[in-house]
């Protein structure tokens, strides 16, 4: 939760800090604002190894039912497991994927 909330506030004083014509300024940054959109979006991500029940069920059409599989069929090497140990369906993997990551302790 405090990665979001930093998250958010470093995504507000960018906005900030582009202000009234965005167009311009991004356009003349374009590769510094997408490299801290690159970072910005892996560093919010949710280690599926690690996160707790709440916070797996606040993923885009999580059930707390899908987070607890989710916890039960722990550790995962790599998030194609989630499908294979079909913990999660393809359709339900897709709308949660670029949320997600397999931290480094998963064995």
């Amino acid at each position: 939760m405090r990665r979001i909330a930093v998250l958010l506030s470093l995504t507000g004083l960018l906005i900030s800090l582009v202000g009234g014509s965005p167009v311009g300024r991004v356009a003349a940054q374009g590769e510094k604002v997408v490299a801290f959109q690159t970072v910005a979006a892996k560093a919010a991500r949710l280690d599926v190894n690690r996160a707790n029940r709440s916070e797996l069920s606040r993923l885009p059409g999580m059930t707390t039912e899908s987070a607890e599989r989710m916890i039960q069929h722990r550790p995962y090497r790599k998030l194609d497991e989630l499908i294979s140990k079909k913990v999660l369906g393809k359709k339900q993997f897709a709308r949660i994927r670029e949320f997600i990551v397999v931290g480094s302790n998963g064995m």
